[in-house]
């Protein structure tokens, strides 16, 4: 599902074709050196990211709607009404994967997905490639680096996903065939290919097939030939790397509302551990859709699916979780839309965990069948507590819009929490952050950004590290 079509490539192409002529070509991203008359500024960064629906007003996709994306920061918190984040120094304007995305933080670095973005060195198009932010000790603009997958052929279009670890970066993408499936490795700061890689084994392809097969008997007598791992869930927990299984038919259709899990040791040559089952909980995200999950203090991994079928339809939405110490799905903590006693079918959109609570978003009324028909101001922010699984609204918010799949709904910034807040509507309209207090359960304007600049979609920090000299 959700798959990139050769029609949307080349359509892709022919945009990224038309925007060449429209925008300026930019220099090779680079991190520079300031010099003695740039202004230099403190360690922090807080990144702040926004969207913009644009439609291209002439030519063979006249009419076409599309999200233009900039990421900018400041050297302070900001703390005002109408933050302008479309700064001409130092904002990289670019495209949300195919669907959605937001920024990665780990390990001190800021990472994201790229789609027919900029024009690079290598001139080639994008297409859901890993990128790391790289960011000057000067008021420079907010470079990038790709991970680059050959030097003689550039960058594929296909669809990918990818983790981050302390010292390696995991990445997978749909194999040409089934009969090569491979993590590879690359460097987390350089983004360079490294010789590391696992590799599923002809022996795991098949354990993984027949566990498929024995838990879904609906599947029995169906042609799926290709196995797939990963295109909805990659996520790195201690030293596993859980990614999710799918048998696809020759037209790349997934036919089961069932989630398979996989874990894998995340080093070279790497190990089958363990198979997991999700019964009839539908969609888990699409490799674009950064965060579909969150660690808690203790190191318990929570997990969102999302629900739903290939039509659109959502139910049977359900929050997980992964202990620390192990790399099977708890059978004894889950929490599924239908315990929140709620009157109409709905689901979970988003999720991040902070200080013993969960949070979520939650549609305040019947979805559409139809996702893009999804109204504005319709999903309510949830807390869900981790020890008893008890779920309320956060009563002192009203129902926000959510951009996409609501990816990165929250963030913890210099000790305090963040949740990303949009109403569209006419009645109190607000586009930027509020802080919340867990303990209190008060929620207090923190910032909120001008249209001009669009709708937030990220806001995170980070502290340079000292250059050696």
């Amino acid at each position: 599902m959700n798959k990139l079509s050769r029609y949307t490539a080349l359509s892709l192409l022919a945009f990224t074709l038309l925007l060449g002529g429209c925008r300026k070509e930019e220099a090779p991203h680079t991190t520079s050196t300031p010099s003695e008359t740039e202004e230099t500024l403190g360690a922090d960064r807080y990144v702040l990211m926004t969207y913009k629906s644009t439609t291209i007003p002439a030519g063979p996709m006249k009419g076409l709607s599309y999200k233009e994306s900039y990421i900018s920061y400041f050297d302070h918190l900001p703390t005002s009404d109408g933050v302008n984040n479309i700064l001409e120094r130092n904002t990289l304007f670019g495209r949300f994967g195919s669907d959605g995305g937001g920024l990665l933080e780990a390990h001190g670095q800021l990472y994201r997905y790229s789609n027919a973005v900029n024009n690079h060195a290598q001139g080639d198009l994008l297409i859901n490639n890993p990128v790391r932010l790289t960011f000057s000790p000067s008021a420079q603009a907010i470079g990038e680096r790709a991970y680059l997958e050959s030097d003689a052929g550039g960058f594929s279009q296909a669809e990918k996903n990818f983790a981050i670890g302390e010292q390696f970066g995991f990445l997978i993408q749909p194999p040409a065939t089934d009969r090569i499936i491979e993590v590879t490795t690359f460097d987390p700061k350089t983004m360079a290919k490294l010789p590391a890689k696992i590799l599923i084994s002809e022996a795991d392809k098949e354990r993984i097939r027949q566990f498929i097969l024995e838990k879904t008997p609906a599947l029995s007598g169906q042609q799926l030939p290709r196995l797939v791992l990963g295109m909805k869930l990659m996520v790195l927990h201690e030293g596993t790397l859980i990614m999710d299984a799918e048998l696809q038919s020759d037209a790349h259709t997934n036919l089961s509302r069932d989630c398979y899990l996989v874990a894998y040791e995340a080093k070279n040559g790497g190990r089958l551990l363990s198979l997991s089952y999700l019964p009839n909980t539908g969609r888990l995200g699409t490799p674009s859709e950064l965060l579909q999950y969150a660690h808690d203090e203790a190191g318990d991994l929570y997990l969102l699916a999302q629900g739903g079928d290939l039509l659109g339809f959502y139910q049977n939405s359900l929050i997980y979780r992964i202990r620390h110490g192990s790399h099977e799905v708890d059978p004894d903590w889950q929490v599924k839309i239908s315990d929140l006693g709620l009157s109409y079918p709905a689901r979970f959109n988003g999720i991040y965990v902070y200080q013993g609570k969960l949070l979520t978003m939650v549609s305040a009324h019947q979805l559409s069948a139809i996702r893009s028909e999804i109204p504005q101001d319709e999903w309510q922010y949830y807390t869900i507590d981790l020890a008893t699984r008890h779920a309320e609204p956060i009563a002192s918010l009203r129902p926000s819009s959510a951009f996409r799949q609501g990816v990165n709904i929250a963030t913890v910034i210099d000790g305090r929490l963040y949740l990303r807040y949009v109403r569209t509507s006419s009645e109190a309209p607000y586009n930027g952050y509020y802080t919340y207090d867990v303990a209190t359960g008060l929620a207090t304007p923190a910032f909120s950004v001008a249209l001009q600049s669009g709708y937030v979609a990220d806001f995170k920090k980070i502290t340079l590290t000292p250059q050696p000299r």
